[in-house]
């Protein structure tokens, strides 16, 4: 449960930003989970983006959307493997305009803030606000905060938000079965 939650179950302080749900839904195809994708329908999806205070996408998720959906998915994993920036904006850029990702100021408070999307619902909000939150990420730091789980089979996605850039798991339970497989290999090699 907690790798394809990403880092937002660490901080549970606020509902999941737009960056998160982008790990969220990269990971609803987990290869260590039974069934391996759980977008074969959008009743987990919708439960999902709930629990972590999103409910108004989920909400106006309809059963149309599924096939969307997956695609969207598909199109921001490659964004993860993409091994430089300007690889990722080549993949980010046609997203973007695709999906009218327009930023737009939106009243808030006594102030105003910056908005991908605010009138799209569903699927179209989705579509306008992952990859513009993904691009963002990328438009700051570049590709290399970007990565996927290197215990194998695991292929979850991750933010690596520590310090020395030195993450290489989705969650612990990764990085316990790595590290107690390396364990056997040096038992065994001694």
């Amino acid at each position: 449960m907690a790798a394809y939650l990403g880092d937002w179950l660490e901080r549970r302080d606020a509902p999941a930003s737009d960056l998160d749900l982008v790990v969220l839904l990269l990971n609803s195809l987990d290869l260590l989970a039974d069934p391996a994708d759980r977008l074969t329908s959008l009743a987990w999806f919708r439960e999902v983006l709930t629990d972590v205070g999103r409910g108004d996408l989920a909400r106006d998720l309809r059963a149309a959307d599924l096939g969307p959906l997956r695609d969207l998915r598909e199109s921001l994993r490659a964004v993860f493997a993409a091994p430089a920036p300007a690889q990722a904006a080549a993949l980010l850029n046609p997203m973007l305009l695709g999906a009218g990702a327009v930023p737009q100021l939106v009243a808030a408070g006594a102030g105003l803030r910056l908005e991908i999307a605010p009138g799209q619902r569903g699927l179209a909000a989705l579509q306008a606000r992952l990859p513009a939150a993904l691009a963002e990420h990328v438009a700051r730091g570049g590709t290399t905060r970007l990565g996927t789980c290197a215990a194998p089979p695991c292929q979850c996605a991750f933010v690596d938000h520590t310090r020395g850039r030195t993450r290489r798991f989705c969650c612990v339970a990764c990085n316990d079965r790595a590290a107690a497989r390396q364990y056997r290999q040096r038992q065994r090699r001694a």
